[in-house]
């Protein structure tokens, strides 16, 4: 279901509200930059590396620990005349196995090895949960604006996001050198409105092509899914007859990010410019012998090495 333009330019203007200005934390990264010649192509992931989050990733696949407090802030802005509010703590619970339920149900009955769910079907599930109990007071079919709405009060609480340093300046220099640029994230429906409150404009309008904007919540698959990177690959054959060493893929996950755009081939580039989102995961036997391309610490860069 879409949103309407009345409530999108709501939800757009409450997740500025909802915002306040973050600041990169020091990794003390040393960058390894090089010329990469021949790209075409430069496709980001978007949280931990176009823009800050404060868990360095969607808040479902790395919670902070906040999630009672933003539930309790959330259920009180959407449902101010309620007198006997959730417990936050329980509701937290209720949505945190709702979400795990969920995933758990796609991977046994589509056989997704790593299964993305869609967070308004997640919120629908809390509410059924709340009438199985018998709460009173909080609607048993709620319609698809309040689950919008109540996801961004809940999401902006718990997983607050800021453009990285650099942003807008990257893209712009990018484009002039002429190259495609994409996304390519584990996200919600949100996501691309985060960029688009932010910047003024969603993503396929300006920097970004949509041919080359993959969210996870659409493809119903997450990283570090191999298909995921799979499917952008084929986009960039099927649209602008472009090879995987053509394309560079930038993120900030060694194993979410860098082990499966090595896998198909991409170049890669690590971004280390913010210690919330680093993650080198150097236990993990997949990114074993994987070395990115670059390691920067500025996402302008960039712009120099392509």
């Amino acid at each position: 279901m879409s949103t309407s333009y009345s409530l999108k330019t709501e939800l757009l203007k409450r997740i500025m509200e909802l915002s306040e200005p973050l600041e990169p934390v020091d990794t003390g990264e040393k960058p390894v930059l090089k010329k990469l010649d021949d790209i075409r192509a430069v496709v980001f992931d978007f949280y931990g590396t176009l823009f800050m989050s404060g868990t360095g990733d969607t808040m479902i696949d790395d919670p902070m620990g906040n999630e009672a407090r933003a539930f309790e802030e959330a259920f009180k802005t959407i449902f101010p005349k309620l007198k006997n509010q959730p417990d936050p703590e329980d509701g937290a619970e209720i949505y945190k196995n709702a979400i795990l339920s969920k995933k758990a149900s796609i991977k046994k009955k589509e056989g997704i090895e790593y299964p993305e769910i869609e967070i308004k079907e997640i919120w629908k599930d809390v509410f059924r949960e709340y009438e199985k109990r018998e709460f009173k007071g909080l609607p048993t079919d709620p319609d698809d604006d309040l689950l919008q709405r109540l996801t961004i009060e809940f999401e902006m609480r718990n997983n607050p996001t800021w453009p990285m340093p650099d942003l807008e300046e990257t893209l712009e220099d990018l484009k002039e050198k002429e190259l495609l640029l994409g996304i390519l994230s584990n996200s919600q429906f949100y996501t691309p409105m985060i960029y688009e409150a932010h910047t003024g404009s969603e993503p396929g309008q300006n920097h970004f092509d949509v041919n080359l904007c993959f969210w996870s919540y659409r493809e119903r698959m997450c990283k570090p899914a191999l298909r995921f990177h799979g499917a952008l690959k084929q986009a960039l054959m099927a649209h602008f007859m472009l090879m995987p060493e053509e394309v560079l893929y930038v993120g900030n996950d060694m194993l979410k990010d860098i082990y499966p755009a090595h896998h198909h081939g991409f170049k890669t580039a690590l971004f280390a410019g913010d210690d919330r989102s680093l993650k080198w995961r150097k236990d993990d036997p997949r990114v074993k012998g994987v070395k990115p391309d670059l390691v920067i610490d500025r996402l302008h860069q960039l712009v120099d090495c392509v």
